[in-house]
């Protein structure tokens, strides 16, 4: 049985152990959470957070993470990255970010070149709602958007309105979404819906309302949708 010299040993150990190191390096795992996950308003921010772990789901400490990001419409467009971070002792990282819409994210580990699984981080228009009398049992319900200067909206507003008291409102009216102008002139990532409803006399001026704005121009969470027949508050 013929035997090594000893003087090859350590060069086929080196050669073994340059032979396995790439296959250790390519073991990292990214778990990845976007928060709130149902969503946010324009302007405000999400939590992007995660966990890098190796080889027996062991954190990896002081390792460098980048935030890649690319915006709707998703198709086409390249992922950037917009922000790195490194992973403390238990091998979690995080990432506080504000989008203008919806945003597919990943993250990536560039020592060992992993990527986590895709999120997507929800973004809906800013909106405010609000109501006035216009006549006796007659009230005018106002519906006003704030989106990103790019964004128009075209989808109809909803309308519902109800009974106090009652845990639902039927749908009251489906109205226009439509720029807002000011002097003539649109005004960009700004919009409003109106509409005129009638309160049945046998509910003495007590009433709930609300509205609800579907998904589009890539705002809010397509799954979500908007209610048929009335909303349950």
């Amino acid at each position: 049985m013929s035997r090594l010299p000893a003087v090859l040993r350590p060069l086929l150990i080196a050669l073994l152990a340059l032979a396995i190191a790439p296959a250790a390096a390519s073991a990292a795992v990214l778990d990845l959470a976007v928060s709130p996950k149902d969503g946010t308003d324009f302007g405000d921010s999400h939590s992007i957070t995660g966990k890098l772990t190796g080889p027996y789901n062991a954190p990896l400490v002081g390792r460098q993470v980048a935030l890649e990001v690319r915006s709707y419409p998703f198709p086409g467009r390249q992922f950037r990255s917009v922000a790195t971070a490194t992973s403390g002792l238990d091998g979690r990282f995080a990432f506080e970010r504000a989008f203008d819409r919806n945003h597919q994210v990943r993250v990536l580990a560039p020592e060992s070149g992993d990527r986590s699984a895709v999120a997507i981080a929800y973004v809906f228009p800013r909106t405010a709602l609000s109501f006035s009398l216009v006549r006796r049992n007659v009230i005018r319900i106002v519906q006003t958007y704030r989106t990103p200067a790019s964004v128009k909206l075209t989808a109809p507003t909803l309308f519902y309105v109800g009974k106090r008291g009652r845990k639902a409102a039927p749908l009251a009216a489906r109205a226009k979404t439509r720029p807002v102008r000011r002097g003539g002139k649109v005004r960009r990532g700004r919009f409003r819906a109106t509409a005129l409803v009638r309160i049945p006399q046998a509910w003495r001026g007590r009433f709930r309302y609300a509205s609800c704005f579907p998904y589009n121009a890539g705002m809010g969470n397509p799954k979500l949708g908007c209610p048929k027949n009335n909303y349950r508050f």
